[in-house]
């Protein structure tokens, strides 16, 4: 969990700075927020003498503001906060909280654009950056495997490959007649996590051409899967790796104050998966899990105690 600290502020408490016609999104999206800092354990607070938002009355309908957010989202509303957010008397303050620290509230015509959560999206990313500048704060008592943090994330991002495909299955050239007609049957928000990465090969990944086509894509997806899993991309430790043409990729995290590093494997759409020295411990899936026999593959990261000591990593 994060744990950090929210200043729900008084320019993003007062509704009447939402436009009319965008004050429904915007409670619904506040909402969203909320649900996410409550359950990342983020502790939110607001200034003693500041309005506190159309959240601290009860619905009227006669109110116009209440009208046009409907009483259902006012309920909502309501509801997500739980205990009330705590008063403390000034931004200043607020500063002496601990890291990380953002401010919040409704999204309005010209809200800060960084620095300030309003939805699910704003606060997953403020969350995002806080783990990826600091590594050694996650929790991987939670990940299912030693390699991603994110579990979730990287079968997310396989489950909407194959929500693509399902969508535009002509795609991918040589599917069979027995695949189509799995993808017309199919709900791929239905698949649990080894089914999402068994169809994912099957009817993706193995049907890319043995050329640059299968390349690009594993790199596209083996990238997004490292970024959303906090991995930083080292080029620099790329280039020292240039010569080794089995490496299109390299990207690092620091476990246990140790790195461990994934670089993508391009024939098969996979990782290689390196210690703190670089040395090869084996092939894993696009999910972490471990590719059986495959420890002995010449899959090593050279260079770098070079790179960590040019570069000060």
């Amino acid at each position: 969990m994060v744990n950090g600290n929210i200043l729900l502020d008084e320019d993003g408490l007062n509704i009447q700075n939402v436009n009319d016609s965008e004050k429904r999104s915007a409670v619904g999206k506040f909402c969203e927020m909320i649900e996410e800092a409550n359950t990342e354990g983020d502790t939110l607070h607001y200034i003693y003498d500041s309005p506190c938002s159309i959240y601290s009355i009860l619905y009227d309908p006669e109110d116009p503001h209440c009208k046009l957010i409907g009483q259902r989202l006012f309920s909502q509303l309501q509801n997500v906060f739980g205990n009330f957010p705590h008063s403390i008397q000034s931004s200043k303050e607020f500063e002496t909280k601990r890291e990380p620290r953002t401010h919040g509230g409704y999204k309005y015509e010209n809200c800060p654009s960084s620095d300030y959560v309003y939805d699910y999206g704003s606060i997953d990313n403020w969350h995002f950056k806080w783990y990826y500048e600091h590594p050694d704060k996650i929790d991987w008592s939670k990940s299912v495997n030693a390699i991603f943090p994110n579990y979730d994330k990287a079968i997310t991002i396989l489950r909407n490959e194959l929500q693509k495909l399902k969508d535009n299955p002509d795609s991918i050239s040589g599917l069979e007649y027995l695949d189509k007609k799995y993808l017309i049957s199919v709900e791929i928000d239905r698949l649990n996590a080894e089914e999402v990465l068994s169809k994912f090969y099957s009817l993706i990944m193995n049907h890319k051409n043995e050329s640059s086509e299968k390349i690009s894509y594993a790199e596209e997806i083996g990238s997004q899967i490292c970024e959303l899993n906090y991995y930083r991309h080292e080029k620099e430790l790329e280039e020292l790796n240039k010569a080794n043409q089995q490496i299109v990729k390299i990207y690092s995290i620091k476990k246990d104050n140790k790195y461990q590093f994934l670089s993508i494997d391009k024939k098969h759409g996979r990782f290689e998966w390196c210690d703190e020295k670089g040395n090869h411990i084996c092939e894993v899936m696009f999910d972490g899990e471990p590719v059986e026999n495959s420890q002995d593959a010449n899959h090593s990261i050279s260079h770098v105690d070079d790179w960590k000591r040019i570069y000060q990593k």
